[in-house]
């Protein structure tokens, strides 16, 4: 035997589950938004670094220093370009480079990647910066 208070009456919790979902779906889709933008970001600087590297790898078995500019701006534009289907910095890739010691026994360069978070509402584009340094091939002759 139930006592009068004891007993629960049907239709009380009715909805419960449907005023939780209200309530957590928004904080789901921005923890979502958020991964996806963080995931952008980690991406294209992983794909920075690597043009940077290729960049300075193309830099050192240059043989005029005239020609090393144009080495690391392709070598960057092939690793980064849309057209190789990567679309990682459509916002413009700058790449630049320059001898790292005096005499030079090695070269840095540095890839300029500017990624658009727009897939993030309230997020426009951010530059991304890559870094690498390369020792001068020894067995190209060089005329710097």
């Amino acid at each position: 035997m139930m006592r009068n208070g004891a007993a629960k009456k049907p239709g009380r919790d009715r909805g419960s589950m449907s005023v939780e979902m209200v309530l957590l779906t928004p904080a789901f889709v921005v923890l979502m938004l958020f991964l996806v933008g963080v995931g952008r970001v980690v991406e294209a600087q992983g794909q920075a670094d690597g043009a940077a590297r290729d960049a300075a790898r193309a830099a050192s078995v240059q043989r005029y220093s005239a020609q090393v500019g144009g080495a690391v701006t392709q070598a960057a534009d092939q690793d980064l370009n849309p057209q190789a289907g990567k679309n990682i910095c459509p916002g413009g890739i700058t790449a630049g480079w320059q001898p790292n010691t005096n005499p030079a026994t090695n070269v840095q360069t540095t890839v300029v990647c500017t990624i658009n978070l727009a897939v993030v509402p309230g997020l426009g584009t951010m530059q991304i910066t890559g870094k690498a340094v390369a020792p001068l091939d020894t067995y190209v002759q060089r005329n710097w």
